[in-house]
């Protein structure tokens, strides 16, 4: 992982590929054999949940992500993986959203795969920003502010990613959450403690989080 390259921000108005709907011409065959691929895969990442309901929960909210939904949050995931089962929608959103797993080791053994699937001596890193679109003012970092998937002003949440690409292929290495200047005055003290951010937090502009991504694939 050599060459670090900085993208520029797309302007085009047209939805994202992710707003695209499936295709649908996945085979049974097919389906059954990526199934079984999903399990090897998760398999590697498993070991690093210490509690059994963990490695449930990860293992479902990553099979959410595969079907066609018109949502994915946890709810509808959890209803077409389970049923209604009331207690498992609150189990996962209570492991999504406040159980305390860190995710360190599971970013370190993902980038330690893409380097033995994917790494060659003229690999690229890019670093790039992304909008994504929010209703409401209460999720972290959202305010009016450009949004690329949109290309326009949008209220929206910003965030920094970090990928890998090579001539085996290309996939996301790390993330960021970018917190606007705003938010760190006083005027915003009562959303940072409600979101949940760290006291000791501080603004970073998104080329240090960019910069600080970098510094991480560096050491490992």
């Amino acid at each position: 992982m050599s060459k670090v390259t900085k993208t520029q921000t797309k302007t085009d108005a047209s939805p994202p590929p992710s707003g695209q709907p499936p295709s649908g011409n996945l085979a049974p065959r097919e389906a059954k054999r990526l199934t079984a691929e999903l399990s090897s895969y998760y398999a590697s990442y498993a070991p690093l949940f210490a509690r059994r309901e963990q490695r449930e929960w990860a293992q479902l909210y990553l099979r959410g992500q595969l079907p066609d939904l018109e949502r994915k949050s946890v709810e509808p995931m959890v209803l077409r993986e389970r049923g209604k089962d009331l207690n498992a929608v609150r189990a996962v959103q209570q492991f999504i959203g406040e159980g305390g797993w860190g995710d360190d080791r599971i970013l370190e053994r993902h980038q330690q795969m893409v380097a033995a699937d994917l790494g060659e001596p003229d690999g690229t890193v890019i670093v790039d920003g992304s909008g994504f679109p929010t209703k409401g003012e209460h999720s972290v970092g959202v305010q009016r502010q450009y949004c690329g998937a949109l290309g326009k002003l949008a209220n929206c949440q910003q965030g920094v990613f970090l990928v890998y690409a090579s001539r085996h292929g290309h996939t996301f290495l790390d993330r960021r959450l970018y917190i606007p200047k705003t938010w760190f005055d006083d005027a915003h003290a009562a959303k940072r403690r409600k979101c949940g951010l760290p006291e000791k937090l501080v603004f970073k502009t998104e080329p240090i989080l960019g910069l600080e991504m970098i510094k991480v694939i560096l050491a490992i």
